[in-house]
This record gives C-alpha cells, structure tokens and sequence, in this order.
C-alpha cells in the first residue's frame, strides 16, 4: 500500500479524490486530509506520507509552500488545480505531476501510474528541487528543465543553453550550445508546445531554435545560420514571419 494524504482548501475536492481512489486505485491508503498549507505540512511530518495530492492554491499559501516547508520528507506530489496555466512552467519543467480540475479517471490513473512507478523505484526527488529553484526565481529569462533521458536517467539544463531541438520519431533530441547532445524520452511535439511562451521559434515542421542562437537568416536560401554555424532549413512562410519579427 501507498500511503498518501489529500491536501485541499475545498471539502468536496478532497471527497471526490479520496472517493476516486478508492473506486480506482486500491493501492493507495489515505491517511489523512488537510484543508490548508500549514495543516497539511504538519500532517505530512506526522504521517510521512509516500504520496500527497496537493491542490495548488489554498488561502494560506502554494502547493509550493507545502513543498518547500517539508523538504525533509520524501514524497512524490501529485498537484491538483483548476488553474494550470499560472504555474504551467514551474510546474512541467520539473516533470510533477499534474490534474486538472475537474478531475477525469484517466488523468488520475496516469499521475498515480506514474508516481507509482517512481516510489517502487525510489527514483531521485531533484525535480522538486528544480520545481523549487523555478518558482522562487520569479521572473527571468531562462527556465531550469528536467529533462528525461532515453536511457532511464535525468539531467537539468537551463533553457538559454538550447541551441535547438529536434524530432527524432516519437523523442526529442536537444542540442546544447556546448555542443552536448541530448535526446529526451518525450516528444518534440511536448516541448514545442512548452516553449511556444519563451524566446523559441519553429523554423519547419522538425526544428525549434532558441531565438537568441541565430546569427542571421540568409537571404539567398531557406536557411537559418546558427552562431555555432550550423544552418537550419526555414519554410518560406515561416522565414518571412521570422524576419518580420527582427524588423
């Protein structure tokens, strides 16, 4: 049994997650619940939970208070909000899990599938600390992001060290401004989306570049030229856009 407590400000969001896992994962136990921050971290360095649902904005505080405010304790966090897109860096850029409300059986499914796997595991607990580091950094310009590997392994990158990325089938593959290459055990179409707020930008239907890595489009071809040299393929739609937003 996994061990795991309900942390939410709202009476009914914890009885439909505590009633969900009960229909569909027999294999957590709840301990117990807490309807604030500084309830639910005297509740998690009671019980010392495996697993904590966590709802991502209570009238005391963050989700991320809770985690900052026990980070003695080794649990894998499961963030339950209605309000994905205020946090959406902090949070996937870590690879936490996160529900959306209101909650579906079969993202429940995958964030314990997921969390799951991870405590059998005893995988490492740095993507809280990279969820940490993003969320009191506040406003800058470069995000950290946990990036797993297809190896089974992770590493941390900031993201102003992309030089671009890459489809490559159903991966991704980052190449690194030191001339580190990475593939990623996620899909190009992943980060794409979760870049799409920062300085990236698509040159083609394969290809994102960090904005900031072009030395310059070439006028005479449909090719971007990189600092590091290398040149990239631009449709032409997308090289007039891209000139457009230099001019």
């Amino acid at each position: 049994m996994i061990k795991a407590i309900i942390i939410d400000d709202e009476r009914n969001s914890r009885d439909i997650i505590a009633l969900m896992l009960g229909k569909y994962c027999p294999q957590i136990q709840i301990v117990d619940t807490a309807s604030d921050c500084n309830d639910g971290i005297s509740k998690i360095k009671q019980h010392h939970p495996q697993l904590v649902f966590l709802d991502l904005e209570m009238p005391d505080g963050t989700g991320f208070d809770v985690i900052q405010g026990t980070q003695g304790e080794a649990f894998e966090a499961v963030f339950v909000t209605a309000f994905e897109k205020k946090f959406l860096h902090t949070i996937r850029f870590s690879e936490v899990e996160i529900i959306l409300k209101p909650i579906d059986k079969e993202s429940l499914l995958q964030a314990v599938q997921t969390v799951s796997r991870r405590i059998l595991a005893e995988a490492s607990k740095h993507r809280y600390k990279v969820l940490l580091d993003n969320f009191n950094n506040g406003k800058h310009t470069s995000w950290n992001l946990l990036l797993p590997l297809i190896n089974g392994s992770e590493t941390t990158i900031p993201t102003n060290a992309i030089e671009y990325l890459e489809s490559a089938t159903d991966k991704c593959t980052f190449y690194l401004e030191d001339g580190a290459v990475l593939q990623a055990d996620r899909s190009f179409r992943h980060y794409a989306d979760l870049f799409i707020p920062l300085r990236f930008y698509q040159v083609n239907n394969t290809q994102m570049v960090q904005l900031s890595h072009i030395h310059r489009v070439l006028q005479d071809s449909q090719h971007i030229l990189l600092n590091s040299g290398v040149q990239l393929e631009i449709t032409e739609r997308r090289k007039k856009d891209l000139l457009s937003f230099y001019k």
